[in-house]
């Protein structure tokens, strides 16, 4: 990214933990926060069980099954509730969506209309499918680039979250600081020696090789799973994941046909050995949530 500085860079154990240090920055308890929804469940817990409120935006749909933001929605929520701090999830998870350099430059801003402070978690950058672009949210304005907290990891990408370990890029420094400083001030928060060097293999030449190979791989699941999905089940309807080895199935149609419930829909797969997600964990009661990083004879 243009102009980044290794003091640009901090360390945290986790995004999550990030989003929580950002919070306490930016937001004071019981304080209300925005986020879109589908919603990642990570999200809710982080901010609901460290005290502060959720106010949703859902996002809409438009004639071709894109997920898109509804930015009038945005502004009028942010200022009924005097909002101040958004979490923004870019690429988007659960839904699958690579968020367009024009898309983001629309909800910066609203934000920026509105004094909000945005942390945007951006850890599934690496993994975009079918040659999908990444935009990075603090490369698109001036503001954008000092207003927003955004947090990486290499744990998506290359399968390493059990080795913990995380980084912000934070252009602005008295922000820097003071994010840094509470992330300090937890129980633990220091980088271990494995995840040290995992980190650097993972962004070296042999990481970028291994990544070469695993993409085109996703994303032929992908495909095979989307296509699969849309010819033979009626009643279940999907955008075809841009980013992320997640897909984000909407059953509410085949729900009403078979007349069955969404725990007996889950259930069904689990005995068949799928194994998949509530869709109401991420504020979608009628979608399943699925995982398509498997090797490809079992999609």
């Amino acid at each position: 990214m243009s102009g980044l500085t290794k003091e640009d860079i901090g360390y945290e154990n986790g995004v999550l933990g990030g989003v929580v240090s950002a919070l306490k920055v930016f937001a004071a308890p019981d304080d209300k926060v925005l986020l879109h929804s589908p919603t990642y469940m990570g999200f809710t817990n982080a901010v609901l069980s460290n005290g502060y409120q959720i106010v949703h935006s859902p996002l809409i749909k438009d004639e071709n099954g894109t997920w898109c933001m509804d930015y009038e929605d945005m502004d009028k929520r942010i200022k009924e509730n005097q909002i101040h701090v958004a979490i923004f999830c870019n690429p988007h998870n659960p839904t699958g969506h690579v968020w367009t350099k024009e898309e983001i430059t629309k909800a910066m801003e609203v934000y920026e209309r509105n004094n909000v402070w945005i942390i945007s978690d951006e850890i599934w950058s690496d993994l975009m499918m079918n040659d999908h672009h990444y935009t990075p949210t603090q490369s698109v304005s001036k503001w954008a680039k000092q207003h927003t907290a955004a947090f990486y990891a290499p744990s998506k990408t290359f399968n390493i979250a059990g080795l913990i370990g995380s980084y912000s890029v934070i252009y602005n420094k008295p922000i820097r600081e003071r994010i840094q400083s509470v992330g300090e001030k937890t129980v633990y928060n220091s980088m271990n020696v494995f995840s040290e060097h995992a980190l650097i293999g993972a962004y070296s030449d042999e990481g970028d090789n291994w990544l070469d190979q695993l993409l085109p791989v996703l994303s032929k699941n992908l495909n095979i799973a989307y296509d699969y999905v849309t010819k033979h089940f009626d009643g279940v309807s999907t955008f075809k994941t841009e980013c992320t080895y997640m897909m984000f199935l909407d059953c509410t149609d085949w729900l009403k046909k078979y007349g069955k419930t969404q725990k007996e829909l889950l259930q069904r797969g689990w005995d068949y050995g799928i194994g998949w997600q509530d869709g109401g964990l991420f504020q979608g009661p009628t979608s399943i949530r699925l995982n398509l990083a498997s090797p490809t004879f079992r999609i």
